[in-house]
């Protein structure tokens, strides 16, 4: 026991691995080839930005392409300033090649519009993103998730363009582009530019329709109904049930206009509230001409018309025009009501210049030309502005004329007017004068003259204003007067007739009857005696006869003695016996 006490355990080192150590060793490099494996099998990460991520949820929304998952959301955040949402998704491996440059991605979910109802499959499912792939080569991963769908791919055959318009609700995404009434292409977006102050849209016409879109289409909103109330009368266009539920836009070539080149892609052009605008919008180069009508002018309003024997050739601007006047209602109780037009030289055959059209306005003033208020409908009582030429009339009144002299003076901005009465209307000739075109406050005059009923209106007072003016007393003293001389008169005639009755009934008178009969009886036996089968007239008749033929006798000489003078003298020469012609 004791010396088992006294020993000493002795320790060796080990000089090999304990076979325990593989397990771990194993476990590292499973674990090491496991995580490459992963990294490596595992599909890109692409950044989604958005205003907002409504219905999009980290680890369950869905990305996918023709309905086929490709994706999964993996987180969603806020950027660092706060101000958009950063969506980071991880794609499957392998779909690199759907990450291109010109790829699209959206939120579908349900969605009411003018197209109706899409992306009711999302109501159980909740929103996924739709991803559409483009064609380019370079690889992109960083989007800008759009609001809604695109129209169409960024490479799908066809022509993009673009509208300009001040109306924000002329169109909507989704619209359709109809060509005489055909769809042949889609409203893509719609943007407001706050620096320009208008709306721009973006349509896509798919091809082979892209053909029809050239240099001098123009485009319209399709309203579905439109409803003219001019004064031509009142007009109403209505189109197809779906264009009156869902809107558009129209797109053609006008009558008579040549087709042009086809454009190219984000070609601008302005869009247009119907076609009537669009005509109205091509006349861009006029004079304008300021007129003063001494009646009402209820019924004319900004875009009536202006004709010259039922051409148009003008528009009325504004009606009335009181810019830059001191004093309005003065310049309305002793001028008339002053309208502003429009002659507009694109109207006119041969496309005349400015100049040349108010050399002819000019000269047309001069020899009669004159602005009158005309009804263009009786149903709407809208008025329109005829040009008539009215004959050149020496000495006619001032009312016939509504063009009184201007003297303008312009005082900081402010023009005061001063009113003259004008000359006599009249032509040609010694001593008469003639109107030209005066010049008020920048803009040229255009004499004016009554209407038709305010014509006749007008020569009814001065035909009232006439017979105020008779002396009718005078008229009935001297009436008077002449009764009491037609009493005198008759009683006088009562006398004389008085006078010739007893002249009648004298024994001297009654006699002449007979003795006139006596004389009658006696010329008709006078002329009985040279009546036919009387003794007289057959004598008469006997020598008459002998009288004939003795001229007759005496023609054979009278002849030779107006050929030969000396015939009582000389023999006559006799003619020449006749000789037949010679034979060939």
């Amino acid at each position: 026991m004791a010396k088992t006490q006294g020993r000493v355990a002795a320790v060796k080192k080990i000089r090999q691995l304990s076979p325990i150590w593989i397990v771990p060793v194993m476990a590292v490099v499973i674990g090491i080839w496991m995580l490459y494996y992963t990294q490596k099998n595992q599909g890109p990460v692409i950044t989604l930005v958005t205003l907002n991520a409504e219905g999009i949820v980290a680890g369950k929304t869905q990305i996918k392409s023709r309905s086929v998952d490709i994706g999964r959301v993996e987180s969603v955040q806020l950027s660092e300033d706060l101000s958009k949402v950063l969506i980071k998704a991880r794609m499957d491996p392998g779909l690199e090649s759907l990450l291109n440059e010109d790829s699209q991605l959206w939120v579908v979910k349900p969605t009411v519009g003018r197209g109706g109802v899409s992306g009711l499959s999302t109501l159980l499912s909740g929103a996924y993103i739709e991803l559409q792939p483009g064609k380019a080569t370079v690889q992109k991963y960083y989007y800008e998730l759009l609001d809604s769908p695109p129209i169409a791919p960024a490479d799908a055959p066809g022509v993009r363009v673009t509208l300009l318009s001040d109306d924000a609700t002329a169109l909507a995404v989704g619209d359709p582009v109809l060509y005489h009434g055909y769809a042949v292409g889609t409203v893509e977006t719609s943007n407001f530019v706050a620096e320009l102050g208008h709306m721009t849209y973006q349509l896509f016409v798919r091809a082979p329709y892209d053909a029809l879109v050239t240099e001098n289409v123009r485009f319209w909103q399709a309203s579905g109904m439109a409803l003219d109330v001019s004064a031509q009368g009142v007009r109403v266009e209505l189109a197809s049930v779906a264009t009156l539920l869902s809107g558009g836009v129209h797109f053609a070539v006008l009558d008579g206009w040549p087709a042009g080149d086809k454009v190219s892609n984000n070609t601008e052009f302005q869009l247009f509230k119907n076609p009537k605008a669009i005509k109205e919008g091509l006349y861009t180069e006029y004079n304008e001409y300021l007129m003063f009508f001494d009646e009402s002018i209820r019924g004319l309003s900004a875009g009536a018309p202006l004709e010259y024997k039922g051409i148009r050739i003008g528009t009325v601007a504004v009606a009335p025009y009181f810019f830059n006047m001191d004093n309005p209602l003065d310049i309305a109780f002793k001028r008339g009501i002053p309208v502003l037009v429009r002659v507009e030289a694109g109207r006119l055959a041969g496309e005349m210049s400015l100049k040349k059209l108010a050399q002819e306005l000019e000269s047309a003033v001069q020899q009669g030309l004159r602005a009158v208020l005309k009804t263009g409908s009786l149903l709407t009582g809208a008025l329109y502005i005829e040009l008539e030429q009215r004959e050149m009339q020496l000495g006619s009144s001032q009312a016939d004329l509504v063009m009184p002299d201007v003297v303008a003076a312009d005082h900081s901005d402010q023009v005061e007017v001063e009113i003259a009465q004008p000359p006599a209307f009249s032509g040609e000739g010694p001593g008469t004068e003639s109107y030209a075109l005066a010049e008020y406050a920048g803009l040229k005059i255009m004499p004016t003259a009554p209407s038709g009923l305010a014509n006749i209106e007008q020569k009814v007072l001065q035909v009232l204003d006439k017979v105020n003016r008779l002396p009718v007393e005078e008229v009935l003293t001297q009436s008077s007067a002449t009764l009491v001389q037609s009493e005198k008169m008759l009683k006088n005639a009562e006398q004389l007739i008085q006078s010739l009755d007893q002249l009648v009934k004298n024994n001297a008178v009654q006699q002449l009857p007979a003795d006139l009969q006596q004389s009658l009886a006696e010329l008709r036996k006078t002329l009985a005696g040279f009546s036919p089968g009387s003794p007289a007239y057959e004598r008469l008749n006997g020598n008459l006869q002998s009288m004939d033929q003795l001229l007759r006798d005496l023609q054979p000489v009278i002849k030779t003695m107006n050929s030969q003078s000396n015939s009582l003298i000389f023999n006559a020469d006799l003619p020449k016996d006749p000789e037949p012609e010679k034979g060939n």
